[in-house]
């Protein structure tokens, strides 16, 4: 039986870099699509997240406030606990006093941009009464996403033991922006704070320090233009740690590096910004989101058929990150016999689509009927039966 084959052939621009040598112990780099792994080093090694514990704490917010428990508008009284003179010593702060009227919305804000510890309390303690209710909702989450290697103690990252792997961690960075994508602009692509504002003074009108502005720390927020979040982490037992995502055209890459070294906080931010540039640079240069787009072929010839075709369903082909070196010689082959023998059913694979980078078969995917074709009548049925013997013995079927 002689089959139709079709070849259709992507041809993508050149342009490639060496892979990145990061300073970092630990990092990966994914496209957010497609989810394929760009880049790996020691990705399996756990390391204490530090602040970037705070973007759990953020997708709990999201998701009491995506169930109708908790809005963005609403206001909280903060508690001695959530003062920042309750905190230890060298803490990221927001400078929350107790008494103070705050909302959510800037509670949210002062655990993104100026990361503070004391607005993770305070978000703790207003969605699960206390910070240890409020960590169990974390490991929650973590534990009904499959991330094994997360754990967290504390909901803004001062303690050592908060574990994640980079593997794990960019995972649930994918799962975080997929699912609230407006956390992006509402939050971690916000360049500066500043707290309190006169309405969140207490009674007398005034606060310790008075208003205070603080600048995001994540230093590539505008330094390099496609970086749009995520947060930035540092305690001493896990140096100078990153969650990044930034856009180019249509192209979204996630990296978590981890493990960052440096003398001091200047040197450590430093290195973790070129770390950082260095990576997504790479992503963006050496891959490319491709969809394989399909030809429409005529249907095949049905014998013995109450008609003589059928319509055809094509897969849906996903889109796929590759090197820009597969890119160039990806193809694929649409295979379908021409000459098929009724009765045929709805959903029957009827040929294959296969993608081909060089030589290399890198996905298949069924071609089926989209509808059911019975058999013809009688003589219908007899003459296709004379015909097809004679296409055989000519070598034409």
């Amino acid at each position: 039986m002689k089959s139709l084959i079709i070849i259709f052939v992507v041809v993508t621009a050149i342009s490639l870099s060496a892979e990145p040598s990061l300073n970092a112990k630990s990092a990966i780099l994914i496209d957010s699509l497609t989810g394929t792994i760009l880049f790996e080093k020691n990705s399996q090694v756990s390391i204490p997240p530090a602040s970037m514990t705070k973007l759990m704490s953020l997708y709990v917010v999201y998701k009491k406030i995506e169930e109708g428990v908790l809005s963005k508008s609403e206001i909280i009284r903060i508690s001695k606990n959530a003062d920042f003179r309750s905190l230890p010593p060298h803490s990221s702060l927001m400078f929350l006093e107790e008494g103070q009227e705050v909302s959510i919305k800037d509670l949210m804000l002062g655990l993104a941009v100026p990361s503070g510890n004391d607005a993770a309390i305070a978000i703790a303690e207003r969605i699960a009464g206390s910070v240890e209710a409020f960590v169990r909702l974390m490991n929650l989450e973590a534990d009904e996403m499959g991330l094994s290697s997360v754990h967290f103690e504390d909901a803004s990252g001062l303690n050592e033991k908060n574990r994640v792997t980079a593997v794990d961690f960019v995972q649930f960075c994918s799962e975080y922006i997929n699912k609230y994508p407006e956390a992006l602009n509402e939050l971690h692509s916000v360049s500066s704070f500043t707290y309190p504002k006169e309405g969140n003074w207490k009674s007398n009108g005034v606060s310790v320090y008075g208003p205070i502005k603080q600048y995001n720390r994540n230093n590539l927020l505008g330094s390099y233009n496609p970086v749009d979040g995520l947060k930035t982490g540092y305690i001493d037992e896990s140096g100078y740690n990153i969650a990044l995502t930034a856009k180019e055209g249509e192209r979204r890459l996630i990296a978590v590096i981890l493990g960052g070294s440096g003398e001091n906080s200047a040197e450590g931010s430093l290195l973790r910004a070129i770390d950082g540039v260095n990576l997504l640079s790479y992503g963006f240069y050496n891959f490319r989101n491709i969809k394989s787009e399909i030809p429409l072929i005529d249907s095949p010839k049905i014998w013995k058929g109450s008609q003589s075709s059928i319509k055809i369903k094509y897969p849906e082909i996903p889109v796929l990150t590759l090197t820009v070196a597969k890119a160039t010689t990806l193809r694929i082959e649409v295979i379908i016999p021409q000459n098929l023998i009724a009765p045929i059913k709805r959903g029957e694979i009827i040929g294959e689509i296969i993608q081909y980078t060089g030589e290399e078969i890198i996905g298949k995917y069924n071609i089926t009927a989209a509808e059911d074709l019975p058999v013809g009548g009688f003589f219908r049925r007899l003459l296709d039966t004379i015909k097809i013997f004679f296409l055989k013995l000519s070598g034409d079927y």
